[in-house]
């Protein structure tokens, strides 16, 4: 037997952020690397970073600076 939830509605999003992730051979010594772009909106700069934990720290960083305005 299924029950369906019954989640909050969903408030209105500012903008949106495209991620990409991709690893990336030769990057290390006799290894591969993990990459990540992410751009705003869909005609926003996109950011390249050299790894997945640059591009969460930038991401937080982003979040906490516009939770403050």
């Amino acid at each position: 037997m299924s029950q369906e939830l019954e989640l909050p509605p969903i408030p209105h999003l500012r903008g949106g952020c495209t991620s990409r992730v991709w690893n990336e051979l030769g990057v290390l010594p006799g290894g591969s690397g993990w990459r990540a772009s992410l751009r705003e909106g869909t005609l926003g700069k996109r950011q390249y970073f050299a790894s997945i934990d640059d591009s969460i720290d930038h991401l937080y960083g982003e979040f906490t600076r516009r939770d403050r305005m």
